[in-house]
């Protein structure tokens, strides 16, 4: 198959394929310095202060391994780092579990795209090359996970022969601690089935020693040096090809026929959804009300938006560049962004009704990134040119670092406690939703656990939002019972577990682990 090439220079290779085995003191104390800074942040500790440290130690580590391996900085990467030292920032600021799983997934691809935009020249670089590429770094790094190993045997044997011309004994030495390691758990075991007294001075040195914590730890920094170790590793092999190369590309006539006839469809359902949802002046069918209406099909419409967006890359990735294929796509683009709006309209109205969940706002998130994604997949019809890949990682991570620091848990409870949204009723029933509160982050405590805001915490005239959340059932009943105050247990069970999860959780914060948002809910349930 005839190849095309982009028209650029390779970069010269600053490095050997492979570091040799004299390069394993740097990075074998380097990686195993690492691994004992890793665990020190990161064990037990999800969300601590020593994150924002454990990341710019993350960097320093890899960009002066850059300098050792000869590699240039580049000044383009100041985005990259600014991100990623703000996603750390982030992790001490919430306890938010979503928000910490989706930082720290985006610190782990930031970190990768980093990596190999400092090692290679990635300026041509399209969207599956980039995939492909991680893809093919981190399949590397499983392949070299036992080069510690090999590259400290053959540094030894080096040295030793340099010194005596007789070689050393590090690799039977090696082999003589894998064996003993299990045959002396085994043995322990045995013997500790065979005498109880033994069994008994072996509990009491366990429960001295914490042997579990330190098990885990050591494991820990094992996995993380040989882990960090491996990348150093794969990177040198410099597998992966800088130019980008696109197969023969496919006649249009195919795309066109597809895209027209989805074209077709989607101006139909664009029309609908302007006369219907965007005006409201036409007649429904019957059995739906105009509300209902617009609160159903938001999932499906944001699936058909990402589709259309894959579909157009796609098209534009794989076929000649075509007029009527340019117009077809545009239009594709043009009634992609009704589906957005389309969306975004019935998530609010839904929102509306249902009132807020994360899910829900990320939701709302998506759609917004996505209005932005398509305007720039719009300009690459006409100018194949455009960096695509590099505006949309821009505008996802802008997006994303806005979306982290605004603590949505915060405007959840704002906007389910406010009383324009809340039907509260003399018996103080609540919503089936409203619970859902008590499985927020500490970042609503200020809302949650404040009577200025939270409506439930007044239902009981003479008890203060203290007694409240303090207060046994038993006690709150006999309270109530004594002065004829009628009240509903369930409206205020929700906020107790989310006050006692709340208590367990700063009963559980320490020096190493402090949290900004836990420390700001500390001065609620005081």
């Amino acid at each position: 198959m005839e190849q095309i090439q982009t028209n650029h220079t390779p970069q010269n290779n600053p490095y050997e394929n492979n570091f040799s085995p004299d390069d394993f003191p740097f990075f074998g104390i380097g990686s195993m310095l690492y691994a004992i800074f890793y665990a020190f942040c990161l064990y037990r500790n999800a969300s601590g202060i020593t994150y924002p440290f454990f990341v710019a130690g993350t960097l320093c580590y890899f960009f002066f391994s850059m300098r050792k391996l000869r590699v240039p900085y580049k000044k383009d990467s100041v985005f990259y780092i600014v991100s990623i030292v703000l996603l750390g920032i982030s992790n001490c600021l919430t306890t938010s579990p979503q928000l910490l799983f989706l930082n720290k997934l985006g610190l782990f691809l930031l970190s990768f795209i980093l990596i190999l935009h400092t090692v290679y020249n990635d300026r041509d670089w399209n969207m599956p090359k980039y995939i492909m590429a991680i893809l093919k770094t981190i399949c590397t790094c499983f392949s070299c996970l036992f080069r510690p190993f090999t590259d400290m045997i053959s540094y030894f044997d080096a040295q030793k022969q340099e010194k005596t011309g007789k070689k050393s004994y590090v690799l039977p030495v090696l082999i003589g601690i894998a064996i003993t390691l299990p045959l002396l758990l085994v043995i322990t075991i045995l013997l500790s089935s065979a005498d109880i007294v033994f069994a008994k001075m072996l509990d009491g040195i366990f429960d001295f020693f914490n042997f579990t914590t330190i098990f885990d730890i050591t494991f820990l920094i094992i996995a993380v040096f040989f882990c960090s170790y491996a990348v150093y590793a794969a990177l040198c092999r410099r597998n992966v090809e800088e130019q980008t190369t696109y197969g023969k590309q496919l006649e249009p006539v195919t795309a066109v026929i597809v895209t027209a006839s989805l074209s077709v469809i989607y101006l139909i359902f664009s029309i609908i959804q302007i006369v219907y949802l965007f005006i409201g002046n036409m007649q429904l069918p019957e059995g739906y009300t105009y509300s209902g209406y617009a609160r159903e099909g938001f999932f499906q419409l944001l699936a058909v938006c990402i589709l259309n967006l894959v579909l157009v890359l796609v098209c534009l990735h794989l076929f000649r560049e075509n007029i009527v294929l340019k117009i077809i796509l545009t239009i594709i683009c043009g009634c992609t962004y009704i589906m957005i709006l389309s969306s975004a309209l019935r998530m609010i109205m839904y929102i509306n009704c249902y009132n807020l969940t994360f899910l829900r706002i990320f939701v709302l998130w998506s759609l917004a990134v996505m209005f932005f994604l398509m305007a720039g997949v719009a300009i690459s019809i006409y100018s194949r040119s455009f960096p695509l890949f590099t505006y949309s990682l821009a505008v996802t991570t802008v997006f994303y670092i806005c979306l982290s620091f605004a603590h949505p848990d915060y405007w959840i409870a704002k906007y389910n406690l406010n009383p324009a949204h809340l039907e509260y009723s003399n018996d103080y029933d609540i919503y089936d939703d409203i619970p859902y509160l008590s499985t927020l982050s500490s970042d609503a405590a200020s809302v949650i656990l404040q009577e200025e805001s939270n409506p439930y915490l007044s239902v009981i005239p003479g008890l203060s939002p203290k007694d409240i959340m303090t207060m046994s059932r038993q006690d709150i009943e006999d309270y109530c019972n004594t002065y004829n105050i009628p009240y509903r247990y369930e409206s205020l069970f929700w906020i107790r577990n989310y006050y006692s999860d709340l208590e367990e959780s700063l009963q559980n914060m320490h020096l190493r682990n402090f949290n900004f948002s836990l420390h700001r809910a500390d001065a609620y349930i005081q």
